[in-house]
Order: C-alpha cells, then sequence, then structure tokens
C-alpha cells in the first residue's frame, strides 16, 4: 500500500536559511508547522489577509538584506589586510606538535578586536605546519574574504 506524503503549505514570516524566504509559500511537514514554525511566528498559514501583510514585510526583508549585504561587504574589505601570528611549538622538520584550529584564529582575532564566529572560518583541515596560510572567511551569502595566517615557533626568551 502506498503512503501519501502529506504536506502543509505555510507562508514564511521570516527568512529561514534552507526553508524559505519572507513571502514565500513553501509545504513543510504538519508537525513541523505546528510544533516550531506557526508557534515561534516565523510562518503563517497562508490566507487572503496574511499574504497581504506579508508584502509590506517582504519589502522591509529585502531593504534589510541590502543592508546586511553591504555591511558584509565592508567587513571582507577590512578582513583583506588582517593578518594573525600565531605561536606554536614544532619539530626541527617545521611539523606543528599540535595543530592550529578554527578556534585558535578566531580566538587571535578577537585579540585585535575582530569578532568573528567560528563557523566562518573556512579551514578546510587544520594547520600542522609551520608558515604562512591564506585562510578564507565566508562571511555570509556569497560575500567571503581572506586573512593571512602566519604560524612561527614562539621566540625564545
Amino acid at each position: 500500500m502506498k503512503r501519501l506524503k502529506r504536506t502543509l503549505p505555510v507562508l514564511m514570516l521570516q527568512d529561514q536559511e534552507h526553508l524559505g524566504q519572507v513571502g514565500e509559500v513553501v509545504d513543510v511537514k504538519p508537525g513541523y508547522a505546528r510544533n516550531f514554525l506557526l508557534p515561534a511566528g516565523i510562518a503563517t498559514l497562508p490566507t487572503p489577509d496574511a499574504l497581504r501583510q506579508v508584502e509590506r514585510a517582504k519589502i522591509a526583508a529585502a531593504k534589510e538584506r541590502a543592508r546586511r549585504a553591504e555591511e558584509l561587504a565592508e567587513l571582507a574589505t577590512s578582513l583583506e589586510s588582517v593578518s594573525v601570528t600565531l605561536e606554536e611549538r614544532a619539530s626541527d622538520e617545521g611539523h606543528l606538535f599540535g595543530s592550529v584550529s578554527a578556534a585558535s584564529i578566531i580566538e587571535a582575532l578577537g585579540k585585535q578586536g575582530v569578532e568573528l564566529h567560528e563557523k566562518m572560518v573556512a579551514l578546510e583541515e587544520p594547520i600542522k605546519e609551520l608558515g604562512i596560510f591564506n585562510v578564507p572567511i565566508r562571511l555570509g551569502g556569497d560575500v567571503s574574504a581572506e586573512i593571512r595566517v602566519w604560524v612561527v615557533e614562539p621566540s625564545e626568551e
């Protein structure tokens, strides 16, 4: 016996990554709508009155997205000149005893007054050698920047 796929159309009131943007009518499972989207005010049922209200919200959301994109572009421009120096112990061949991860890069950036989230650092794998590395930073959407990370041995004092 074939089982029916049951979905419920909802009207998005807020942008929700991987689901939809303001004003879109998307189909979701009834339990997800009933237990999360509707009570949290993220979505509503697509009534004619709600559709009219969402038109105004669409305009405000578009302005907010444009403002956010402008902020991210400014941040990307300022990050291009940022470099971070991390002192790590290494073997004679230059292999680190530990590794440099996104968390340590974020911590070093925080000391310089640059506040980013760890998920923004797009390291494919932790840095395990001494050297200079260009590390991509994904700021959101299709805006990204690149910072320079210098991994050096600690100075002996």
